[in-house]
């Protein structure tokens, strides 16, 4: 790598267009809109949680990007969630190293512990990078995705049936607001009980309601009509399935979360919740629904594996100890 023509610096807001561009080319499937990474970063609460982003620069033109920061729902002071790229005409010249070795550096003089970061099984580049300095595998998610057309619901015939026996109606949020202005509060309580077994490496932590509606309902792809949730006959909000735009790439839909509070587990809530999401999908006319889930959450796994999503290559969750 040429002294005099690259360099590594901190992220400016003058980057956004450039910097999306770069990413999108290095992660055609994941494509970001400018729209999308700016709310992420402006929702951000860099007064209580740390945040950086490096550029890597050649002749001008952004090549590669990392950063590192705290996760605000998980929170640990000392663990950060790590992100490195390049895109792949400019890999091999010495940009990858020079961001991770900068940010590590960074994280280190911050007494940090722990860093982790993901790759795709299938990005043979970027396991090796990581693996020969020193990354350790802790875990694998399974992305998987729904091909929405030509879905038989017939195989699920009973599901509302099943539920409604129960007492149990399926509504949108978009519905409950209409109704109830403590619509959001709802949906807030029913979210921050049901995250708190989700498998993940660092235990939950308390986020305000505030914070969740940033994140949720004031982010671009929020759906209102696309967020569904199942309510017993008092009222009480049991269970919820959620959509999200993809600004980037509007051929498919994410995911977002699906959950049902403990004690209501197993009693069909979740099917019937993910069967309106697939039909909204189609309404939408995506082609396909994108998600991800921990490869040891089989309950949850095993519902998407009956609706017939198609597991994709394994995204690996590497760890590295900052101070050994």
């Amino acid at each position: 790598m040429s002294t005099q023509t690259a360099r590594i610096r901190p992220f400016a807001p003058a980057d956004y267009v450039a910097l999306v561009a770069a990413s999108n080319r290095t992660y055609p499937d994941y494509l970001w809109s400018l729209e999308e990474m700016r709310h992420q970063d402006e929702q951000f609460d860099t007064s209580r949680f740390f945040k950086m982003r490096l550029i890597a620069e050649e002749d001008g033109a952004i090549v590669g990007s990392a950063e590192a920061s705290h996760r605000p729902s998980r929170f640990d002071p000392d663990s950060y969630v790590f992100r490195l790229w390049v895109v792949p005409e400019w890999r091999r010249r010495g940009h990858g190293s020079a961001l991770h070795d900068a940010v590590l550096a960074a994280l280190r003089a911050r007494h940090g512990r722990v860093a982790r970061g993901a790759t795709k099984e299938s990005m043979a580049d970027g396991t090796a990078f990581l693996q020969k300095r020193g990354w350790k595998e802790l875990k694998r998610d399974w992305e998987s995705r729904l091909t929405v057309a030509g879905f038989d619901f017939a195989r699920f015939a009973g599901a509302d049936e099943r539920i409604a026996q129960q007492g149990i109606r399926i509504s949108t949020y978009a519905d409950e607001l209409a109704r109830e202005s403590d619509t959001p509060r709802k949906a807030f309580e029913l979210i921050d009980v049901c995250r708190r077994d989700v498998p993940a490496t660092d235990a939950p932590t308390p986020i305000t309601f505030e914070q969740w509606r940033a994140d949720w309902v004031d982010a671009p792809g929020f759906l209102a009509d696309g967020f569904f949730v199942a309510i017993d006959r008092d009222g009480r909000w049991l269970g919820v399935s959620n959509l999200e735009k993809s600004l980037g790439d509007k051929s498919f839909i994410w995911q977002g979360f699906t959950g049902v509070r403990p004690e209501e587990r197993g009693n069909g809530i979740a099917v019937a919740l993910k069967l309106r999401t697939v039909e909204h999908a189609q309404r939408l006319g995506v082609d396909h629904i994108k998600t991800w889930n921990d490869q040891s959450n089989r309950p949850m796994l095993a519902i998407n594996e009956a609706l017939g999503f198609e597991k994709q290559p394994a995204w690996i969750l590497f760890e590295y100890l900052l101070c050994p």
